[in-house]
């Protein structure tokens, strides 16, 4: 995504040294999930997590919660995916017909077509790359967003994003595993950027910078790497991420389990549409109007979250 980390969330962790660089805002012990035998027990209560299905059954369970489907009012400058989106991956979970129908109830009724106007379209782009627009010069949907409209008093060009949820909590990077019993401290800082470059017509975002370093156990020593992510704040936001966190935490992996620590965004990729409506009037005083759907991948915080990222402690055996 743009500036966002998408590689590291879709990576598995690696092995080798430490990957460094994250944000330990909340590390997430001492609660045991009743019933699972996919979980093992250190002596002091922590719980190591092996499937990808307890991670997110475990992270639901917080203020982390996310929504099926997302809205952003304004052009998602940040949390963008930068890769290629294409149309036939987003209809797939998201048909655009869907997605019109949601647009006035999720954006406003600024996206309402006026009656009585030309209408065109809708204008569904191939892909994330197709966001020229051709009764505009070429201007890309970034510029767009915002301006003027070309219809005298009428209210600036409106925009925004309107999502399903693909990906629950992306994995940001991994400790090299390590078979207990073992133990190992670490330390982390972080700092929480708004955009500070916002202009009319863009959503609001940020993002995470973080930094890892293992201070004690048997990786201990190495220099830590940073790691940036970016992300957007939907419709629901009701708790903006805006502080600097630094923390010291320990881990203690059982005996004969190899484990792991683990941070997770406490976000979604959602896969859907930046939209847009046009109301245009040419050179020779002919208006029209139409809806731009251009597929998109977008990085957006969990609603209620107070913190960027969570550590979880993860079991591979």
């Amino acid at each position: 995504m743009s500036t966002l980390c998408t590689t590291p969330a879709r990576r598995g962790p690696r092995k080798g040294s430490l990957v460094a660089g994250a944000l330990a805002t909340a590390f997430l012990t001492g609660i045991s999930l009743i019933g699972s035998p996919t979980q093992a027990h250190a002596e002091d209560g922590n719980t190591f997590l092996r499937t990808e299905q307890d991670v997110i059954n475990f992270l639901n369970q917080s203020q982390n919660r996310l929504n099926q489907s997302e809205a952003i009012k304004g052009y998602p400058a940040q949390g963008q995916d930068s890769q290629e989106v294409k149309l036939a991956d987003v209809e797939k979970v998201y048909p655009h017909d869907q997605a019109l129908a949601d647009v006035p109830s999720q954006l406003g009724s600024g996206f309402n077509l006026a009656s009585g106007v030309t209408t065109e379209g809708p204008d569904i782009r191939s892909s994330s790359s197709s966001d020229k627009e051709p009764w505009l010069d070429n201007w890309d949907a970034k510029s767009m967003c915002g301006q003027p409209s070309h219809n005298p008093g009428g209210e600036p060009m409106p925009c925004g994003f309107v999502g399903r949820l693909e990906t629950p909590y992306p994995r940001m990077q991994s400790s090299d595993a390590q078979m207990g019993k073992q133990d190992f401290s670490y330390k982390t800082s972080a700092m929480v950027g708004q955009d500070t470059s916002k202009t009319q017509g863009w959503s609001i975002g940020g993002n995470v910078t973080s930094h890892l370093d293992i201070t004690a156990g048997p990786v201990s020593g190495g220099t830590g790497r940073e790691i940036n992510f970016s992300y957007s704040q939907s419709t629901t936001t009701t708790n903006k991420w805006t502080n600097t966190v630094d923390q010291d935490r320990k881990v203690s992996i059982p005996d004969g389990v190899l484990g792991r620590i683990e941070s997770r965004a406490n976000a979604g990729e959602y896969l859907g549409y930046i939209v847009y409506k046009l109301d245009f009037t040419n050179g020779n005083g002919e208006r029209k109007q139409k809806m731009v759907l251009i597929p998109a991948r977008v990085m957006i915080q969990a609603p209620g979250s107070a913190t960027p990222l969570s550590w979880i402690k993860r079991q591979d055996n």
